[in-house]
């Protein structure tokens, strides 16, 4: 496959370096950076975050082709009424821009595949009308989530069935994770090459430490239980000790408080407009806080979906504090790649707050060290053009 390129199919636009986005939309940039020699053009379905033409990533930009306003503003009213979708949304997006690719010389579709399963079936309609074969770079478990959809019985039946055939049918499959990749064998019986995302790693700030702990992200049932005990924490602390210790979201408070509820006064919940200013607040934070869940209904999700912000807290934290169950994703990153904080309980995790407190302590050397040699953008690429055969 030397002499063939890669069209990209992607459902969340590749963004500039500034730009504050998560999953995907961060995910995707620097590892399409990293063989961007290879690419022939990038084919954006944004069913998701809508961006401004100017958030994209200038060294990008010039190869994407959008699926027109009007047809993703259908599509989308479609699948809040799927009594009157019959599958419109899922084959009208293909068919648009399916001549784009078919203008290529590529002979490979690499398509992102987070949480939505409708994704694999809408890449791999592309793929057909075009002529191309596809490759899937799954980041999340998109089995389980089905289950939490409200789907009958039969239609997740349907849509498993289809999406286990495109993957069987893929030339190469990777994951996120080796976890990932386990459950996809576990289920499809599909074999695949772990790809860690990228980061570019950019100088530190620096900066005076503040009484503050960080979260980065979106709230959702992975990661609100941890936070609800990451306040009561707090709230103990605070009182024990009369420090004016706060809690920073970059969630917006509306959908703070729609997640979690009325939140505690020390907790301030608003986004940061660029990435240079989430450097900052993440570097004078006593630490980054990544939970997971301990609920054993979303078990599989916790252990196989790799956290994005991982990347931010790697680059710019003082500390980070791993709270979730042993099997997580998260805390076997950790432990694997040896590297501080993990807690499992509560006790563990207000023990750590007052450690923080007391002696701020200070692992980012070791965080900048280990991302530098294990997330790279040179890294993706040998991973990349090893699987896919192309020149290095």
């Amino acid at each position: 496959m030397d002499n063939k390129r890669i069209f990209v199919y992607s459902e969340s636009e590749p963004v500039d370096r500034n730009v504050v986005a998560h999953g995907l939309y961060r995910a995707a940039s620097p590892i399409l950076r990293s063989i961007r020699d290879h690419l022939d053009g990038i084919a954006i379905y944004p069913i998701g975050l809508t961006l401004d033409s100017r958030d994209l990533d200038p060294e990008l930009a010039s190869l994407c082709v959008s699926l027109p306003r009007l047809p993703t503003l259908f599509c989308k009213t479609l699948r809040r009424y799927p009594f009157l979708d019959f599958g419109i949304s899922e084959r009208l997006p293909a068919q648009l821009l399916a001549p784009f690719i078919e203008k290529s010389s590529a002979g490979i579709l690499f398509c992102f595949i987070g949480a939505d399963i409708g994704t694999v079936i809408r890449a791999t309609r592309l793929a057909m009308l075009s002529g191309r074969k596809c490759v899937f770079y799954v980041v999340d478990d998109f089995f389980s989530p089905l289950q939490l959809s409200g789907m009958s019985r039969a239609a997740i039946r349907k849509v498993t069935e289809q999406a286990q055939e495109a993957l069987r049918n893929a030339i190469k499959v990777f994951t996120i994770t080796d976890g990932l990749g386990e459950l996809l064998w576990q289920t499809s019986g599909v074999a695949s090459v772990t790809l860690g995302l990228a980061f570019d790693l950019t100088p530190r700030p620096i900066v005076p430490v503040k009484n503050q702990i960080i979260y980065l992200g979106s709230i959702n049932f992975l990661y609100a239980d941890g936070l609800f005990t990451l306040f009561k924490a707090v709230e103990q602390i605070r009182v024990a000790t009369g420090v004016d210790l706060t809690v920073r979201l970059t969630q917006n408070a509306t959908m703070a408080i729609r997640e979690l509820g009325p939140l505690p006064e020390f907790v301030q919940a608003a986004p940061v407009e660029t990435a240079e200013g989430l450097a900052l607040e993440i570097t004078s934070s006593l630490f980054a806080f990544l939970p997971y869940t301990f609920d054993s209904r979303y078990s599989t999700m916790v252990a196989t979906s790799f956290p994005s912000k991982s990347m931010e807290y790697l680059a710019y934290a003082r500390s980070i504090v791993v709270y979730g169950p042993g099997y997580g994703v998260a805390t076997q990153y950790f432990q694997k790649a040896g590297l501080p904080s993990i807690v499992e309980s509560p006790t563990e995790l207000e023990e750590i707050i007052l450690t923080h407190l007391t002696t701020q302590p200070d692992f980012s050397a070791m965080y900048r060290e280990y991302l530098a040699s294990t997330h790279s953008l040179v890294a993706a690429r040998k991973t990349l053009c090893t699987g896919l055969g192309l020149n290095l």
